[in-house]
């Protein structure tokens, strides 16, 4: 464990005034969108149905008063096994005496900062394993690849609302989201043949293409609500690509512990005139239904 002392902690020590400035990280963004279950105490395991979808030609026209054929209803397990994860910090009590500020408060949202995004980390490597897929490594992102996700899930039937998770670039780069939604075409102002050919953006299909070059965001788009992760891996491979995906909430399942997602706690060690400071997440996350969810990968470089 990682001692910080007065040789690690600079900035909020001595005569510094003001609040320390704390980059926190794009934390809790699949949280929200899943499937979540806690586990009841005495069990670290929590377990989810995957139904298999029956079809119109499963009913069939009967006759009065004569015995229809049965169908079987089948379903699957699938189970969530709860695990600890955990980061720790020794924080030395002249660095608590030296700070000018909360020095134990910041600590702590520092630490919990940093399991809350390893969450997300979790849940979003699942993306990965829909073998469902649209766009594909090389190719750059379309409007076609988006309809073609929805087109997917909605075959499967999966349950609204539908999510579309992106990385940064799939959203801002030069071959993401934003991109697609606006032209920087060449302008000439005024009438004057002496008038200069200028780009400049222009916002296209309507009203979302005019939201995303005035807030440089689009919440909904192809039916989707859109989210960003900074976790999202956009290197698959070494290939530059972004692994992005569209899903409903019933493809994945997260299991949280019997006590709660998250715990923060601190330990006295008198011997080293110090406090040790350790946040805790416990969860564990699972794939429930395939085919509610499409691995969008695209070319990001």
């Amino acid at each position: 464990m990682a001692l910080t002392n007065t040789s690690t902690v600079v900035a909020p020590l001595g005569r510094t005034i003001g609040d320390a400035v704390i980059a926190f990280n794009h934390t809790n963004v699949m949280f929200p969108l899943v499937t979540v279950k806690q586990a009841v105490m005495g069990s670290s395991h929590v377990n989810f149905g995957d139904w298999t979808k029956l079809a119109a030609s499963n009913v069939t026209a009967a006759t009065q008063a004569t015995t229809t054929t049965a169908v079987a209803l089948t379903s699957a397990v699938k189970t969530a096994t709860i695990s600890e994860h955990v980061i720790a910090s020794t924080v030395s009590d002249l660095v608590v005496m030296g700070s000018s500020g909360d020095f134990v408060g910041q600590a702590g949202q520092v630490l919990g900062n940093a399991v809350a995004s390893k969450l997300d980390d979790d849940l979003v490597e699942l993306g990965k394993s829909f073998s469902q897929t649209e766009c594909g490594a090389g190719t750059s992102l379309a409007l076609s690849h988006l309809f073609g996700a929805m087109r997917q899930l909605r075959a499967a039937g999966a349950t609204m609302p539908l999510n579309l998770v992106l990385s940064p670039k799939q959203v801002w780069g030069s071959k993401g989201v934003i991109a697609l939604l606006h032209n920087n075409a060449l302008d000439t102002a005024g009438s004057s043949t002496t008038d200069t050919a200028t780009a400049r953006p222009i916002g296209l299909m309507g009203n979302v293409g005019n939201e995303a070059v005035t807030t440089g965001y689009v919440g909904t788009l192809a039916g989707f609500n859109i989210y960003w992760s900074e976790n999202i891996d956009e290197d698959v491979s070494s290939g530059g690509d972004a692994a992005g995906f569209a899903f409903s909430a019933g493809a994945v399942g997260l299991g949280v512990g019997p006590e709660g997602l998250f715990r923060i706690a601190e330990e006295r060690d008198e011997m080293l005139r110090a406090t040790n400071y350790v946040a805790t997440g416990f969860w564990g996350e699972i794939e429930i239904k395939d085919t509610f969810g499409v691995y969008i990968l695209s070319d990001v470089s």
